[in-house]
């Protein structure tokens, strides 16, 4: 896998889980505020009939008023039996302060067999937070101050997915949104390691009100010259239900072990 997807998984992951997708920017209109797009994990120089530069995933889902987004991540191989899917699953709505994150992961070792799956939710309301699964759930009550201080931390980090030279095709209405779709290639692929590069192909949809991405996708398949190990790997992006109500409870779980118990 392309180095700079793998770095820009893990942020997006780890600042998602951190801070349960607070956001204190935005004017909640579907409008993006204009800022410079792009930084290590984005290199949009193509030239189109439509602006191919996405905002930031941070200023683009700041800008609305609810969403749900669905992140999968597959890597596959060395060995055809063994693989790994990350998927991440967020509905955020600002107007109540409440977003629902859910993890899993699931892995299935060399030789095959049954996956092995692991599952976490983070439930936030207000400054309260609620993480967990099953049986085993952990109460945090944050602070304002802590609040402001995960809101500079996003601002900090605003990632855009990997792109690479990309080229306009048409303008489409994806997830009920108006939105310019643009294809790419991940440059230097197989350059540094030799390999044979079998699948090389992304696709994103930006949308035209805002510019932030509303679709993602990449397929990226390399084999060994030498022997017949195969890599392959998809990631995709899916933002659907913008602007729709969205209605976020802590699970009994939670509400268990609150230190105000829901009557």
């Amino acid at each position: 896998m392309n180095k700079r997807m793998v770095v820009f998984l893990s942020l997006l992951v780890s600042l998602m889980l951190a801070c349960g997708i607070t956001s204190n920017t935005g004017s909640g209109t579907g409008t993006t505020p204009q800022k410079q797009p792009g930084g290590i994990f984005s290199n949009p120089t193509a030239t189109a009939t439509a602006n191919p530069n996405p905002v930031s995933i941070n200023d683009g889902l700041g800008s609305l008023n609810s969403y749900d987004m669905t992140i999968d991540f597959t890597s596959t191989g060395p060995d055809p039996s063994q693989s790994r899917t990350t998927t991440m699953e967020v509905q955020r709505s600002q107007d109540n302060d409440s977003s629902e994150t859910h993890l899993n992961i699931s892995s299935v070792p060399k030789g095959g067999g049954d996956p092995n799956i692991t599952e976490d939710y983070i439930y936030k309301i207000g400054n309260d937070q609620c993480s967990g699964s099953g049986s085993d759930w952990t109460w945090t009550s944050y602070t304002p101050t802590q609040v402001e201080m995960s809101g500079v931390l996003k601002s900090m980090l605003g990632l855009t997915p990997l792109i690479d030279n990309p080229s306009f095709v048409a303008q489409e209405t994806v997830n009920d949104i108006p939105s310019n779709h643009f294809t790419f290639k991940v440059s230097g692929l197989g350059d540094t390691s030799g390999a044979v590069v079998n699948v090389n192909s992304g696709d994103y949809w930006l949308a035209v009100d805002g510019q932030y991405i509303v679709k993602y996708t990449l397929v990226l398949e390399t084999s060994d010259p030498n022997n017949s190990d195969v890599f392959h790997e998809e990631v995709s992006i899916d933002l659907t239900q913008i602007n729709q109500p969205v209605d976020i409870t802590f699970p009994k779980g939670c509400q268990d072990i609150s230190p105000t118990p829901t009557p």
